[in-house]
């Protein structure tokens, strides 16, 4: 089995997480791979956070102190098997005003909402992420001629929608827990109602890509995600997963002990462990591990710093670090109600004014804060 890191790209001001990534030996498929994977081996100069520097901050001088986003973009904070689409998936649970998935096989536990404001939020954050890929959907090296591709929590759909259109000729199949996807889509593409943490029903050998993007707190057992990960794959076939931990940092030591931002930290720390889903994927080398353990071999780990705000110098940067904090400020109260309040029991009143001091740390180009990112990719063997 081997284990692959990504050399350090040169000539950029970007940043890495403190773990070094690395790139790996191109695997003998490679030279078949499409145009859109080809340059993951060359992903290191392509993924905009994906080095060691510390990120550049640009000079005050040039830039005002707070940077507001639109009002749209967040002012107003108050505001097992596949099933058949039958009326119990749309009996959502309303908590304080917000939908969530309904209450079935442990999806109660799940975070985040499912309303429009959410998924608004989702479909930018699928442009932040494509942005912290340097533009790419993926990083694996697949090939011209893949066949089927399956997507775990497509959320909205926005992912599976543009692989499908980069590859025409590929049946790609996104599942989630709600259908909150559009009704519009490529041809080749299709979605199912599915609960990723209970038995599989795919064959064996089905499918040539496995991608799995922000399931982070949604997971109560990793190592069996990516065992039924592996068997549903074909021979040769590739699984990625990226995920984000809330662990904000900063390498000039602007953020400080009694940030709002070590608030949120520590929220979804707490609140994870009383649910029984971790949201420290990242500290615990989670994807690292359960692949290796679920026997995927040729593994690449890269780790990539996200700036949150649009404090650095770097353009790329910059645009990651905007767009970051546009999603969040889509809807700030969406991402932290369900574990602030049902989980741990903290009054909505104090919620308020945690995200007022959150917001306005956000938007201060002063605090240089990041958060780490991680993609791991790993090929099954061709003889498993």
């Amino acid at each position: 089995m081997t284990s692959q890191k990504d050399p350090e790209p040169a000539g950029t001001a970007a940043a890495a997480a403190p773990v070094a990534s690395a790139s790996p030996e191109p695997a003998a498929e490679a030279s078949a791979a499409a145009p859109a994977a080809a340059e993951a081996e060359d992903e290191g100069t392509a993924v905009p956070g994906a080095t060691e520097a510390p990120i550049e901050a640009a000079s005050q001088q040039d830039e005002d102190e707070f940077d507001d986003v639109d009002s749209a973009l967040g002012q107003d904070d108050n505001a097992s098997s596949t099933a058949s689409l039958t009326a119990s998936i749309l009996e959502y649970r309303t908590l304080n005003g917000r939908t969530y998935h309904a209450d079935r096989h442990g999806a109660d536990k799940y975070w985040g909402p499912n309303d429009e404001r959410q998924n608004e939020a989702m479909d930018m954050n699928h442009h932040f992420l494509t942005l912290c890929l340097g533009g790419k959907l993926f990083l694996a090296p697949l090939k011209e001629d893949i066949e089927k591709v399956l997507d775990i929590g497509t959320g909205t759909g926005l992912w599976a929608i543009d692989f499908g259109d980069e590859y025409p000729n590929c049946e790609v199949i996104g599942t989630d827990l709600s259908p909150i996807q559009p009704s519009w889509c490529p041809p080749n593409v299709k979605f199912e109602i599915d609960d990723a943490e209970q038995q599989w029903t795919y064959a064996p050998d089905t499918f040539d890509y496995i991608h799995i993007r922000y399931l982070v707190g949604g997971v109560s057992d990793w190592g069996k995600l990516f065992k039924q990960a592996y068997e549903a794959l074909k021979p040769g076939g590739w699984i990625e997963s990226f995920e984000v931990e809330a662990d904000y940092r900063s390498d000039d030591d602007t953020l400080k002990p009694d940030s709002a931002m070590y608030i949120w930290r520590d929220l979804f720390t707490e609140g994870g462990k009383k649910l029984g889903r971790s949201f420290t994927i990242l500290a615990d080398d989670t994807q690292k591990k359960g692949i290796e353990e679920a026997g995927f071999v040729d593994i690449t780990v890269k780790d990539i710093k996200v700036p949150m705000g649009a404090w650095p110098a770097n353009p790329k940067l910059k645009e990651i670090g905007q767009w970051a904090q546009y999603t969040l400020e889509q809807d700030l109260e969406g991402f932290v109600m369900f574990m602030w309040n049902t989980v741990l029991g903290r009054s909505l009143e104090e919620m308020q004014v945690f995200l007022a001091k959150y917001r306005k740390e956000l938007r201060t180009r002063s605090i240089h804060s990041y958060l780490p990112q991680r993609v791991v990719y790993a090929r099954k063997p061709d003889n498993p």
